[in-house]
């Protein structure tokens, strides 16, 4: 990984060696420039990014559906919910062809990183995610993470 400034190599360092202690060496995977742990059907990602030249912070994400048709219900549904949550929120990316990725999220300030701090947000933003995945999937369609991950690859036919 290349890192943008010594800051963020030093607080992903801390990340890392925390992650490996609370979770498991063999329970997270480097994936460019996050580090990616797997909770029932859903993956967590942790991420540091530089803040300036100084500070950072730490990103915890999860994909919590993917390609689901935007509506009016799912965007008030995500809003609503985000009242609910104590740590994290609900985001919606859309691509190009108009279908959406709902993504909770929590970021925390990488220089007051400390081991507790991390394994609360990863666990709560991992429990939210997991718990939620399948029913937002039966309420408004489309995939969690891992049904994505594990649907059989597209074959193309070249004529």
């Amino acid at each position: 990984m290349v890192f943008k400034t010594e800051a963020q190599k030093k607080v992903y360092e801390k990340m890392r060696e925390y992650l490996f202690t609370l979770f498991g060496e063999v329970n997270v995977t480097t994936m460019a420039e996050a580090l990616v742990l797997q909770e029932g059907s859903t993956f967590v990602y942790v991420r540091a990014a530089a803040i300036g030249e100084r500070q950072t912070s730490v990103e915890i994400f999860s994909y919590v559906i993917v390609e689901v048709e935007i509506t009016d219900a799912l965007m008030r549904y995500l809003l609503t919910y985000n009242l609910k949550l104590v740590l994290g929120g609900f985001g919606l990316s859309i691509d190009d062809n108009g279908k959406g990725t709902v993504v909770l999220t929590h970021t925390i300030l990488g220089d007051a990183l400390d081991k507790e701090q991390l394994y609360t947000c990863v666990t709560a933003i991992a429990r939210v995610a997991d718990d939620l995945d399948d029913k937002i999937v039966q309420m408004f369609g489309g995939k969690t993470a891992l049904g994505k991950l594990s649907a059989p690859p597209l074959v193309e036919v070249w004529e």
